[in-house]
């Protein structure tokens, strides 16, 4: 499921929106959903994507926008997954140099 597609739940499931309403290009301020919703909806995209936003406020103005916006924080906080470590390469035990072993 695509970022845009788990945004559009999430503003069906929250704000009980149409989801015909929600294309990309659907400015966020058409909504019908008031300043506090608006705020609330940080919290919301912040639950429900493990993102943490930016203290200075954010502001989308479409849908699209927003959900490039959440694809770009995601990336910048997760950063390049890790491959599995490599194991070091197995070497011998060293021969004993005590000449009493």
């Amino acid at each position: 499921m695509t970022t845009l597609e788990r945004l559009s739940q999430l503003l069906v499931r929250r704000y009980k929106l149409d989801p015909a309403r929600l294309t990309p290009d659907q400015p966020l301020d058409a909504l019908d959903i008031d300043s506090l919703g608006m705020v609330e909806m940080l919290f919301f995209i912040e639950e429900e994507f493990d993102v943490h936003l930016p203290s200075e406020g954010v502001t989308f103005g479409t849908l699209g926008e927003a959900g490039k916006y959440i694809d770009d924080l995601i990336a910048a906080q997760k950063g390049p997954q890790p491959c599995a470590p490599e194991r070091p390469a197995r070497t011998p035990p060293a021969a004993s140099t005590d000449p009493s072993a």
